[in-house]
């Protein structure tokens, strides 16, 4: 499930374009398949108009000096064999091999002598006597040249106006998605925007007080306590910067090697209070192994950060919530683990989708984002989130390449 990152721009063109294919696609076939009936239609309607032909002439035929246009006569007469004028000397041999096995039903034959020329041979036994006509198929076969050259074309002008098509229904079929982009940036714009002001003061205020209470001689715990608050203001500041530059569609996403060691280990710090409240222990295992890849520190944090918070909200009183850091290859694997009641199998694609996992955990309304989230930050940043097998409750891996070792 991993991808790139890419624009909204790209994503609107790449919409359009597979729209427009699909679009041609569809119409080209449906002009192929036409093209090939018609053909289909006409062959078989030459070759039935040639085999009535042949036989008509057969039961009407009293000589052979006046056949029909383009039909030659031979009759085995009590004068002896006649031939109509013109019937080419080297279809004696095929003739008379057909005359021999003449019988009361018309018995019709192709014959070809050449790379051009192809009869066919109608033969019939009547009176006691064979008779045969032969219709000089060159003219059909003109006929038929003439009618695929005609389809070729009609085919080649719908296939470009099949392309042409495609492209103008792509770009309208896209144009809600565009509208509907454009509208998503402005909101996280607005919300950015109106967020930056109060936060500020909050992230003020915060620094006011905890330098005020890191001159007080209150406990190591309160002034730990008072310090988080700062960083984690901090923290929601970031967050809301990252919305305004997402919402920017001229700026990128900034990447920047990221510590997966040192950033689980921050987050477990700032949600242990968190867990300490449901109840749950909250472990935190790091690795020797060089764990670095190369990402927005703020985005990966809210992913772990919401795998953790997932987990503790899932898990009961007396439980466990374990973050892992470990190397496997060239990627980075961050594990969250829980001793709750677990996933199956089956609810692992519905519980990434937004507004599909909900509810009321913990005494908090949940509006089954938090993975989604981390979903949608794993692609991004050319990784994965997947659900592995566990023993006991859920455990998620989120999967990102690392930082090439050096060496």
């Amino acid at each position: 499930m991993s991808a790139r990152p890419i624009g909204d721009q790209v994503l609107v063109r790449r919409a359009a374009r597979e729209v427009a294919i699909h679009v041609a696609g569809l119409v080209a076939v449906a002009m192929l398949l036409l093209v090939v009936l018609v053909t289909i239609v006409v062959v078989r309607g030459q070759a039935g108009a040639a085999d009535d032909l042949l036989r008509n002439t057969l039961r009407t035929a009293d000589d052979v000096g006046d056949p029909p246009s383009g039909i030659w006569l031979v009759m085995d007469t009590a004068k002896g064999l006649e031939k109509s004028p013109g019937l080419p000397d080297e279809l004696d041999g095929a003739l008379a091999g057909l005359r021999g096995t003449a019988g009361a039903a018309a018995q019709l034959t192709n014959v070809r002598e050449d790379d051009e020329a192809e009869y066919r041979i109608a033969t019939v036994r009547r009176d006691g006597r064979p008779i045969q006509a032969v219709l000089d198929l060159t003219a059909a076969h003109e006929q038929r040249a003439r009618l695929l050259q005609a389809m070729g074309f009609a085919t080649l002008v719908g296939l470009v106006f099949a392309a042409l098509l495609g492209v103008l229904l792509g770009r309208r079929a896209v144009r809600p998605l565009a509208q509907a982009l454009a509208l998503q940036r402005a909101f996280v714009a607005d919300a950015g925007h109106e967020l930056r002001t109060p936060l500020t003061l909050l992230s003020t205020r915060a620094q006011v007080l905890d330098r005020a209470l890191q001159r007080s001689e209150l406990s190591e715990e309160v002034l730990r306590d008072s310090r988080g608050v700062v960083l984690d203001t901090q923290r929601l500041g970031e967050v809301v910067e990252d919305l305004l530059v997402a919402a920017d569609p001229r700026s990128e996403e900034s990447r920047e090697p990221v510590d997966l060691n040192r950033l689980a280990g921050s987050v477990a710090d700032s949600a242990r209070a968190h867990a300490t409240a449901a109840g749950v222990t909250l472990l935190h295992g790091a690795t020797d192994e060089d764990c670095t890849v190369l990402g927005s520190p703020s985005a990966l944090r809210r992913a772990v950060l919401a795998l953790v918070d997932n987990a503790i909200d899932h898990t009961p009183d007396g439980g466990e919530v374990r973050v892992a850091v470990r190397r496997a290859g060239r990627d980075a694997v961050l594990l969250v683990s829980d001793t709750g009641p677990g996933i199956r199998p089956e609810d692992a694609e519905r519980v990434l989708r937004r507004f599909d996992s909900g509810g009321h955990r913990s005494g908090r309304a949940h509006y089954g984002l938090g993975l989604a989230l981390t979903h949608d930050v794993a692609n991004r940043h050319g990784g994965q989130l997947r659900l592995v097998r566990s023993d006991a409750g859920a455990a998620f891996e989120l999967v990102l390449p690392a930082v090439p070792r050096n060496g």
